[in-house]
């Protein structure tokens, strides 16, 4: 009896274990409900335009979201390795109106080198203003190598316009994940262990 409750202790253990592995979000605060110094966006950096803030007005889920209210964009840079692929999520909500402007709004991201340098294929982005109006919608990059020379992700989104610099707004940002493929090592090692544990368990009636 006790070898079957420690058999099922550890199988649920690798299986959460492995779950985790394969949905481990990189993302410093990627839902917005971490508040520091830079509020309810902190972990994430202005990459132009400081009109980003925290908001509590429509969140997608949770308490708390990223609004953009005129144009300006946000990234955040996470550690990658070469060969293993990734894939990015995110929700945006973008209100009806035409702006008086060209404008457009995007989630994305792209792939660094050590040196900070832009490595081909780029990356991936989804330009979310052409997704229907007033409510929120998903976008999903699928699993996507990262190339070789790549050490770094720079997970974007913001809202961008020209001249007369007049975009629909607010716009908002929410729930981002960006998240590794497990790597075959790891897969084949928790599943060792647990076919282990199975044998074991024969082994023992």
């Amino acid at each position: 009896m006790k070898i079957k409750i420690l058999f099922v202790i550890i199988a649920a253990s690798l299986m959460f274990n492995l779950s985790s592995a394969a949905f481990a979000n990189l993302l410093y605060n990627g839902d917005f409900e971490i508040s520091g110094e830079e509020g309810y966006t902190t972990g994430w950096t202005q990459e132009y335009n400081n009109n980003i803030f925290g908001a509590s007005d429509n969140p997608q889920n949770g308490n708390h979201h990223a609004r953009n209210y005129w144009d300006g964009g946000m990234y955040q840079n996470v550690s990658i390795t070469s060969g293993i692929q990734y894939r990015l999520t995110g929700w945006a909500y973008i209100p009806s109106g035409d702006g008086g402007s060209p404008w457009g709004s995007y989630i994305g991201f792209y792939w660094l080198d050590e040196d900070g340098y832009l490595v081909m294929p780029l990356g991936w982005q989804a330009d979310v203003h052409y997704l229907p109006r007033e409510q929120y919608n998903q976008v999903d990059s699928d699993f996507l190598t990262a190339p070789e020379g790549a050490v770094t992700a720079m997970v974007r989104f913001g809202t961008w316009s020209h001249d007369p610099w007049e975009p629909v707004n607010p716009t908002d940002f929410d729930n981002f994940d960006f998240s590794p493929i497990p790597e075959p090592s790891t897969l084949l090692l928790l599943g060792s262990g647990l076919f282990g544990l199975i044998g074991l368990a024969r082994k023992k009636r």
